[in-house]
């Protein structure tokens, strides 16, 4: 972390005859004593200059705790005063001190925001080194937020900063290559990214080891990035060895994820879920949410290539889960929660200061009495306008709700029609296309059998009616498998998924995979049809338009739901343009979804290949089902 790193100084003193500064640096490095030293120094306080160094120091103390509302109540004092005294150096370690909160939590965006206002106060002051840290800093939150251009344009920036300046930079130069070089790691560029990292390896032995530790650990990713299994594994357990005796436990997690992927691709399955594990145990002291999405996802692969695939479903819903986490749901949660907390401690520290001076202002009390007096007049008058109009708004919101309803109730009911209208065109056309000329061909056939008085004629004539007949055969049992497979009628929605993956992988046009466990009870009638049709839109969605190779189906019963995964290796594709499109396929498939009350997710985007569909069919339990019986 940043700001732990503190050496501990035991210093003694005797009240007011101490420096300030002395026991400021006394209340950040003492184990157990901070409040008192704290409280000591705030009687030493004579001057806005003190109060501006204790503030400071008190911002400090809470960041190392990570206390981001009592920083937040701290910077509403400590900012003016900065400001007053021109210091742009202590305001932008502020703002760099919250920017990191806001980064580890996971809120990128507000992370962004402070760190640019932390450089727009640090750039006049022509510190090198404090510029390239922010700028190193920027890079870092905008790879985490995947804008992997940003992260190489701000580590380039961070290393610029102190290109030219002194042996003394080294350290700086080395973090702005290490940044560069994590950005190509994870834009799959291995040989931009050993390149980076070769040139901070250049500065050796003017650099100590720790310096160069996260150098060693981000080579042993990239040369796992370039297949080299031997060399990435001698790297990273280089890493593990030199941080093994450190506090880093964001480091410590990063090593043992990083150690995870190496052994998976060497498909030593067990170990590489083992060393996950113990990803995840310094994930959670580090704090550092992004961390799982990698665990997730290496588990799901391992799990999968294992064959277990309950546990890689399981795996991919925890990925899909702390991905909304990180950027939609949690982050808006979490930014509510923590500025409920920053106003209540606010409100409870000014009542707390001002106690004293509340006793020397009855006046203003009295005004503040009479305008919370009009304002609740005030306030009176609008719920008394609220409520005359409560009724008509009301109304006028179930209107529109019954409409919002009908005109989606009309889009389904019109795509359902034209799916209809699409199945009996495409009837028609199999019938006259296929089967009539196999009809007019018997008939020629038949005419010629009459015509010819040679017998052996004959007999050839109707060797060949003979085959027509089986042709005409096999097209009536496609015909038919296109209307409704007999085999999902007959045998269920496992054996009806096989026979129509089946049918397209003899056909060479790509290789199709089903896997399936749990399915020997079948599902009811509507469930089983509406499932086999979602799934055979979807894949022929996919041969229509992702130019895949390979398919993989995956049927799965738990206790309570069926789960059925669909994949493809073809191109990815933005989820928002099936909303926009003009055609019923995705409508058809909703509408199937939403008639047995399944729910389902998309995974795909445009910039890199592989699909996947998500389907989850809640069903009742075998006790709920006996339960049921037993009331009807």
């Amino acid at each position: 972390m940043k700001y732990l790193f503190l050496a501990f100084l035991l210093i003694s003193f005797s009240g007011n005859a101490q420096d300030l500064g002395v026991i400021l640096d006394s209340a950040l490095q003492s184990g157990e004593k901070q409040q008192y030293f704290f409280s000591e120094a705030k009687k030493l306080i004579n001057n806005n200059k003190d109060k501006a160094d204790y503030l400071f120091a008190l911002h400090r103390y809470h960041s190392i705790r990570n206390e981001r509302d009592s920083m937040l109540l701290v910077e509403k004092e400590l900012i003016p005063l900065l400001d007053s005294f021109s210091d742009r150096i202590r305001k932008s370690n502020v703002f760099e001190r919250i920017a990191y909160y806001y980064e580890s939590a996971g809120l990128y965006d507000q992370a962004i925001q402070h760190y640019l206002m932390a450089v727009e106060e640090i750039l006049p002051t022509n510190r090198a080194e404090l510029i390239s840290d922010l700028y190193r800093s920027l890079s870092q939150v905008h790879r985490l937020f995947k804008d992997y251009d940003k992260a190489v344009f701000y580590g380039k920036k961070s290393f610029e900063a102190v290109e030219f300046e002194e042996d003394k930079f080294l350290t700086y130069k080395s973090r702005a290559l290490n940044i560069i070089g994590a950005a190509f790691s994870e834009m799959k560029i291995p040989d931009s990214t050993v390149y980076y990292y070769n040139r901070v390896l250049e500065f050796i032995p003017a650099l100590d080891s720790m310096t160069v530790a996260p150098t060693i650990v981000n080579a042993g990713y990239a040369y796992l990035l370039k297949g080299d299994i031997e060399k990435a594994r001698d790297y990273t357990n280089a890493g593990l060895r030199l941080y093994e005796k450190s506090d880093n436990d964001y480091a410590k997690a990063v090593i043992y994820i990083n150690l995870g992927m190496i052994e998976n691709a060497a498909k030593n399955y067990p170990l590489a879920l083992a060393l996950l594990d113990s990803g995840i145990v310094y994930t959670e002291k580090s704090q550092y949410a992004e961390l799982y999405t990698w665990i997730y996802d290496e588990q799901s692969k391992i799990y999968k290539a294992t064959g277990n695939y309950p546990k890689a479903i399981s795996s991919m819903e925890n990925l899909l889960g702390i991905k909304d986490s990180l950027f939609v749901s949690e982050r808006a949660k979490v930014a509510k929660d923590l500025e409920i907390k920053f106003q209540t401690a606010l409100k409870d520290q000014e009542i707390k200061d001002r106690e004293a001076e509340i006793l020397e202002k009855e006046q203003s009390l009295q005004r503040v009495l009479i305008l919370t007096f009009l304002l609740m007049v005030i306030v009176s008058l609008l719920i008394t306008v609220h409520f005359l109009n409560k009724n008509r708004f009301k109304k006028k919101q179930q209107i529109l709700q019954k409409e919002k309803e009908l005109s989606i109730k009309e889009a389904y009911l019109h795509a359902a029609l034209e799916s209809q209208e699409t199945e009996r065109k495409r009837f028609a056309q199999d019938l006259h296309d296929g089967f009539g000329q196999l009809i007019s061909a018997l008939q020629l056939n038949i005419l010629q059998i009459r015509n010819k008085t040679n017998l052996e004629e004959k007999l050839i004539t109707v060797e060949r009616s003979e085959l027509i007949l089986k042709e005409m055969h096999s097209e009536i049992r496609n015909i038919a498998f296109n209307l409704m497979p007999a085999t999902l009628i007959r045998s269920g929605l496992k054996e009806a998924i096989s026979e129509f993956a089946h049918r397209i992988h003899t056909s060479g046009a790509v290789k199709v995979e089903t896997y399936t466990h749990g399915l020997e009870e079948r599902l009811s009638e509507m469930q089983e049809i509406s499932l086999y049709r979602v799934i055979q839109e979807w894949v022929n969605n996919i041969l229509k338009y992702a130019e895949a190779t390979s398919i993989t189906i995956q049927l799965v019963r738990h206790e309570d739901e069926v789960s059925i995964m669909i994949e493809d290796d073809g191109r990815g594709f933005d989820p928002a343009i099936l909303e926009k499109g003009k055609g019923n396929g995705w409508r058809n498939i909703q509408s199937r979804l939403q008639r047995i009350s399944a729910t389902w997710e998309l995974d795909s985007q445009p910039d890199r290949r592989g699909s996947t569909m998500l389907i989850f069919l809640p069903i009742p339990s075998k006790e709920k089902l006996i339960a049921i019986k037993q009331e009807k």
